[in-house]
């Protein structure tokens, strides 16, 4: 009877490994802020490659090749180029200026 437990926990364990181990590519992809058709590619492949072994490492490789446009990014530096160019005009002073962009970064 502990024989069986510990076959089914062996079981379990390297069941949740390999689904872990297939969506690294997908967690590589939402972290590099890859959306939309490119993220739902990666992840048919991905999930593909538990039939194909060759598609796995493709979804790899394109998660790592392709560009993410993560909007928060995107918005912080167009709100760090807006806060640079109110203190260089003058309309905010230094004090604000630190004090708003390390709000911003953080």
């Amino acid at each position: 009877m502990l024989d069986l437990f510990f076959v089914f926990l062996f079981v379990f364990a390297a069941a949740f490994m390999f689904i872990a181990f297939i969506c690294v590519p997908i967690m590589i992809a939402e972290a590099r802020g890859i959306s939309g058709g490119s993220k739902l590619t990666i992840a048919i492949l991905s999930w593909f490659g538990i039939f194909f072994g060759v598609t796995w490492f493709v979804a790899l490789i394109l998660s790592l090749v392709l560009s993410g446009n993560s909007l928060y990014y995107t918005d912080n530096i167009d709100k760090l180029e807006k806060l640079s160019k109110l203190y260089k005009s003058k309309v905010i002073s230094k004090e604000e200026y630190e004090k708003m962009k390390a709000k911003l970064l953080q």
